[in-house]
């Protein structure tokens, strides 16, 4: 194929709007992505991981601590209650 001054290019009414209709879709891509991108820079930033990942360990041993407790609890129960089965 060699393209010169001499080439003839012939767009047809299918062509040009199918150009048109493919730049309009691109612009509007564009600009939604653009509105989105500035819509994320204005939320409130996220809490840093670090700060998560301590909490969450934090809950952990609490949960453990709590698991502990009412096993105890539980225990000093059945005590009690045997106690007061040997009362009646």
């Amino acid at each position: 194929m060699n393209i010169s001054e001499k080439t003839k290019l012939t767009f047809t009414l299918n062509n040009i709007l199918t150009l048109v209709t493919t730049v309009f879709a691109i612009s509007g891509v564009w600009f939604h992505l653009q509105s989105q991108i500035d819509e994320a820079k204005e939320l409130p930033k996220q809490k840093n991981d670090k700060i998560v990942r301590e909490g969450i360990l934090r809950m952990n041993s609490d949960m453990q601590y709590i698991r502990t407790e009412i096993t105890e609890i539980n225990s000093r129960l059945d005590k009690m209650e045997d106690r007061l089965y040997e009362l009646k």
